[in-house]
């Protein structure tokens, strides 16, 4: 009985010692998954930006600039735990590769290459009115990404 006693006590401690242990990577992943909504004014323009980063390394990119409508940009994006960087379906490349600051419910983004220029997003829904009402992007009508 005491045999059985030290290999089940032994089995647990395995176990919990797997299951306390996270990937630090996930862990990263985790701090930017979900939507995160940005507001500004960018050269006199105000710009509305809600950005849905999921775990598959996909995202949709809601952008309105000034009085118009939300245009909806989708593509890929990595994130190497420290600076995330995105290329849109078309293949063109985020204006920026962007150092990542997560913590809570916000987001900063700052541009490695222009450290002066960040955005500082907000953990929020995307609102049902944005997902439902947006202008499809043809090249047209297309105002350049922010992002």
């Amino acid at each position: 009985m005491k045999k059985f006693t030290k290999i089940f006590l032994f089995a647990a401690a395995a176990l919990f010692a797997f299951a306390a242990c996270t990937d630090p990577e996930t862990e990263k992943l985790e701090k930017v998954v979900g939507e995160w909504h940005y507001s500004g004014v960018e050269s006199g323009v105000e710009i509305d930006i809600y950005l849905g980063l999921s775990s598959d390394y996909t995202f949709d990119l809601y952008q309105k600039v000034g009085d118009g409508p939300h245009y909806l940009y989708k593509g890929k994006y990595k994130f190497d735990g420290e600076v995330i960087t995105g290329t849109y379906s078309d293949y063109t490349p985020w204006a920026h590769d962007y150092k990542v600051s997560a913590s809570g419910n916000s987001l900063v983004l700052t541009s490695v290459a222009m450290p002066d220029y960040s955005l500082t997003f907000k953990r929020e829904a995307i609102p049902d009115e944005v997902e439902t009402h947006y202008m499809p992007v043809t090249k047209a009508e297309e105002s350049a990404p922010v992002l």
